[in-house]
């Protein structure tokens, strides 16, 4: 089948592994797929897929509809044909479903999260989400692509959209390319996604501050571009145990990972976590490591198999039971936990069964 993947976000983006295994799991298919992005040209030729280059610039707010409306002036020159079905986030989505239906295409919409931004941003972005899920409820030739069970309930509590309109990508890693490795000698903490203050991740020098004093061993590793990065740098050049780094290309990621012992969640107990199912959880998994952060439902597998590699605290206890979990680890109990990390990781984490989910949607068009 023809596919049209309409999206916002570069494929260097950390968030957009998940992206890139779902489009290349679908070449490898025997679909044919153009990714539509502001990336410049060339950007893409080391993957699998076409790729059309819409660059963009414009101030926070305004990005989205930009971008939409120049992707759908560029949609409209192209010769679609029957057989084609369009993905696209719910940030650009409004500009180009009017086009969609105009020439009876199908679509799925690509919610990998509800607005996570805060103040006058997510002001702007909560209508958007809104009406782009709307769209799906109001038309049989579309669906909506969530990911996670308190998503799903979340977006049909919210827009009216029936159950059968909505799938569930959970997000699956790639086995092959992320991996154990071979440790740091000494006890290694990290994070990587966005580093926004929102995100709880000025919580984490404190962390690694106070188990050193409690006679830990231990250093710090951030990875990722936000509104807390120059913070977190300013810390970093005062002290040798905390690395921060602005980004990683994948391969990159996936080794300085492997080489890790413990993965953080410090994301907070709010609604636009409870309902995710960050990709970081995935990878730190699939890579062995043991994991650690706030519990709540947007961190927890769902899953009823023993997870003694994971350890999920409240909120308030974030630094005091890190203390005393920390102190209990020894290089055995590592190693054990991370084995049994990367074997639920192979069960239950795989991209192929992502790939299974979005094709099956696909293919429901075609019926």
């Amino acid at each position: 089948m023809k596919v049209y993947w309409f999206s916002g976000r570069s494929i260097k983006d950390l968030c957009a592994t998940t992206q890139t295994s779902l489009a290349s799991g679908l070449v490898a298919r025997g679909h044919a797929l153009t990714f539509v992005n502001p990336d410049p040209d060339g950007s893409h030729h080391d993957w699998s897929w076409n790729h059309q280059s819409i660059p963009i610039e414009a101030p926070p707010g305004f990005r989205s509809r930009m971008l939409g409306k120049k992707m759908r002036t560029w949609f409209e020159k192209q010769d679609s044909g029957h057989g084609c079905v369009a993905f696209i986030d719910w940030r650009i989505a409004n500009a180009l479903i009017p086009l969609f239906k105009q020439r009876k295409i199908p679509w799925i919409i690509i919610d990998r999260s509800p607005p996570a931004d805060k103040g006058v941003l997510s002001f702007l972005q909560w209508p958007s989400w809104k009406r782009s899920w709307k769209q799906v409820r109001n038309n049989q030739s579309s669906l909506g692509c969530v990911v996670s069970e308190n998503h799903h309930a979340f977006v049909s509590r919210k827009t009216g959209v029936g159950p059968s309109s909505i799938v569930i990508l959970p997000a699956g890693v790639d086995l092959e390319q992320f991996q154990p490795g071979k440790r740091f000698d000494e006890l290694t903490m990290v994070y990587h996604g966005r580093l926004d203050q929102h995100r709880g991740v000025l919580a984490l020098p404190m962390l690694l501050q106070k188990a050193r004093m409690n006679g830990t061993e231990a250093r710090l590793i951030l990875i990722g571009e936000g509104d807390a990065f120059s913070g977190l740098q300013a810390m970093a050049k005062g002290n040798q145990h905390i690395e921060v780094h602005s980004s990683l290309p994948h391969a990159s990621l996936a080794k300085m990972l492997s080489q890790c012992h413990i993965g953080l969640l410090p994301m907070p107990e709010r609604k636009m976590w409870a309902i995710a199912s960050p990709l970081k959880r995935s990878e730190y998994a699939v890579t062995g490591l043991l994991i650690y952060g706030i519990d709540h439902s947007g961190h927890r597998f769902n899953s009823e198999e023993d997870q003694n590699w994971m350890n999920l605290v409240q909120q308030r206890d974030f630094h005091e039971e890190a203390l005393v979990w920390l102190k209990s680890l020894n290089a055995d109990t590592i190693e054990r936990l991370g084995l049994e990390a990367r074997q639920f990781a192979e069960e239950n984490l795989c991209k192929e069964k992502t790939v299974d989910a979005l094709e099956n949607a696909l293919l429901s068009f075609d019926r």
